[in-house]
């Protein structure tokens, strides 16, 4: 079986031989692939050798039935209903290996209750017990029993198994059907060494997540442990964030057939985990605590959303509702050229300019659009790709590349009243999808008393509403983020949100949860995925921090949680965000697509 249908298992804390006695016998093991977490466990390697581990790696087991067909009641569970599901199952299976004595009673218990309701999950036990060799005065019962006694689970399992002979070379396995006196047969034994060169051999295998299926059906890859903290220009794949990389983000963008605009939120069990919003046509509603990290979270949006496209074809609105009372968390990213306007909810008259610049610009999508989807004609009016000299050229030099204003430009949010002579023709507007990204949305929809943009407030979210209803048509998408969901409850915002992210919501309330934890849920289908958001603001690491690192292995030690080595970052050096913005503004000079206006 492949490591993506099976996954082994093993707890070794039998107390009556040493550890260093009980790691020699399963050393091999740990080589095997089969071992490596791949349901977001803790640890390095599903090895226990402790009663700390033990206790790990049976509780990653209890929380799986937990989720399971049986829910929390599969305790309790009768063998009928067990088996009935077992027979439902589909998916990676896992194999437990007990091997003697667990330690304590607890163990013991929990245990013999994997071994009889497991099976509801696709969790089996091999149980393993030192017990007096069968003979005319220690009869098969008693050997039985003697095993019973040494682990309560062989009472639970199915078959039972009995090494017997001068050599231990023969087998008789009793289990359901095989008669009282089972089924004898001669042993396969191997040894520890061709185990060992056999586990070797297989470590390195790696499985595509397409080559992983049971009974057909294909199984998810391998789940990690969330990290504490995440680097979103790790998760985006742009360690080396360069004009050229980002380039061609943009060009694979542009050829792929299907409306996307992948935002990568962080840190996910499978890897980056992404939210799209022109997939999905919808919008996404981010609710969070103060100190959880919603801010931080929006300006990683912002970023994710700048690397996916090219500014001529993708635009930001950037609002900070709370405006100077919560501060200007979303500024520090006007500086990306995708942004074209950034309103920070204290001045009344730029809130009321913004408020009818918004709804204008809905009306004239749907004048353009007559009832066309905004993908079909995104893709009939696409700019023609250019062919940018690869040999470096400064800025106003001969050779450098221009932009073609007939085809490439940025989308001015604008005023229907006022003066427009000088405008393009309709046709000839150009018209990028377009993310108004909203901080603090719930001190838009709730001012407090004396605040400057109160008497504007509702203007602004009568236009931000609009976008809620009837933007996902339009090619518009709003991310909002409130602090007090309560307040936001009854808003087409929240109501017409497809994507929800909740940060800082432990299951227990005793649990400290890191800022930027947090989970997407997902309307459409119902899901469900935790993930640990990407930090763009952060100081660019230490060049030290990048360099490899030899520990020593010690198989003891692999069921422990892995130590993760901590992100030093330059004291003074620049953010990632800044990084992030030259790169971007250089790309976007190069390919021929103009960043945004001045902001006014």
């Amino acid at each position: 079986h492949s490591p993506g249908t099976l996954e082994i298992v093993l707890i070794s804390t039998d107390r009556s031989r040493s550890t260093e006695e009980r790691v020699a016998d399963w050393s091999w093991l740990g080589w095997l692939p089969h071992v490596r977490p791949a349901h977001g466990q803790d640890c390095r390697l599903l090895l226990a050798h402790d009663k700390e581990q033990a206790a790990a790696r049976t509780a990653e087991l209890v929380r799986r039935l937990d989720d399971g067909p049986l829910g929390p009641g599969w305790a309790s569970a009768e063998r009928a209903e067990v088996a009935a599901a077992a027979a439902r199952y589909r998916g990676p299976f896992t194999v437990v290996l007990v091997d003697g004595d667990l330690g304590s009673s607890a163990l013991r218990e929990t245990a013999a209750r994997l071994a009889a309701g497991g099976p509801a999950a696709g969790i089996h036990l091999i149980c393993l017990a030192e017990t007096p060799a069968a003979s005319p005065a220690f009869p098969l019962a008693a050997t039985y029993e003697a095993a019973r006694a040494a682990s309560p689970a062989f009472g639970e399992c199915g078959a039972v198994a009995v090494l017997s002979g001068d050599v231990a070379t023969a087998l008789r396995v009793v289990q359901p059907g095989s008669g009282p006196n089972g089924t004898v047969a001669a042993l396969d034994a191997v040894s520890g060494a061709w185990a060992e060169r056999f586990a070797r051999a297989l470590a390195p295998l790696r499985e595509s997540e397409a080559t992983a299926t049971v009974g057909g059906r294909p199984v998810h890859r391998a789940a990690t442990p969330l990290p504490e903290t995440a680097r979103l220009l790790d998760e985006l794949g742009l360690a080396r964030a360069t004009p050229a990389s980002l380039m061609a983000r943009w060009a694979a963008a542009m050829d792929t057939d299907r409306p996307s605009t992948p935002a990568v939120l962080g840190a996910g069990p499978h890897g980056p985990l992404c939210a799209d919003l022109a997939a999905d046509a919808s919008h996404l509603l981010l609710e969070g605590a103060a100190g959880s990290g919603k801010t931080e979270l929006l300006r990683s949006l912002a970023a994710s959303l700048a690397a996916a496209d090219r500014p001529d074809l993708l635009s930001m609105v950037l609002v900070d509702g709370g405006g100077s009372e919560r501060g200007e968390g979303l500024r520090v990213c006007t500086e990306l050229p995708h942004v074209t306007t950034y309103l920070a909810a204290s001045d009344p008259v730029r809130m009321r300019e913004f408020a009818q610049a918004l709804s204008s610009e809905l009306k004239r999508r749907a004048e353009l659009l007559a009832g066309t989807p905004f993908a079909e004609w995104r893709a009939k009016h696409l700019p023609a790709p250019r062919v940018v000299a690869p040999r470096r050229t400064t800025e106003g030099a001969p050779g450098a590349a221009e932009a073609d204003p007939s085809t490439t430009g940025t989308l001015r949010l604008r005023p229907r009243s006022g003066p427009q002579s000088g405008d393009e023709p309709a046709a000839a507007v150009p018209m990028p999808r377009l993310f108004v990204l909203v901080d603090d949305f719930d001190a838009l929809v709730s001012p407090a008393l004396g605040s400057t943009g109160r008497p504007s407030a509702g203007s602004v979210v009568r236009a931000l509403e609009a976008v809620a209803r009837d933007g996902a048509a339009l090619g518009v998408h709003l991310m909002a983020a409130t602090g007090h969901p309560e307040r936001t409850a009854d808003t087409a915002t929240s109501e017409r949100a497809g994507l929800r992210v909740r940060l800082g919501s432990p299951a227990d309330p005793s649990d400290t949860v890191p800022p930027g934890r947090g989970r997407l849920h997902r309307a459409e289908d119902g899901s469900s995925t935790p993930f640990q958001a990407g930090r763009v603001t952060g100081r660019i690491p230490r060049t030290s921090t990048l360099r490899p690192t030899v520990v020593p292995l010690e198989w003891q030690r692999m069921g422990d949680p892995p130590a993760r080595r901590p992100l030093r970052e330059l004291g003074n050096g620049p953010t990632d965000l800044a990084l992030l913005a030259s790169a971007l503004q250089r790309a976007a000079q190069s390919s021929g697509a103009p960043p945004a206006p001045p902001l006014a």
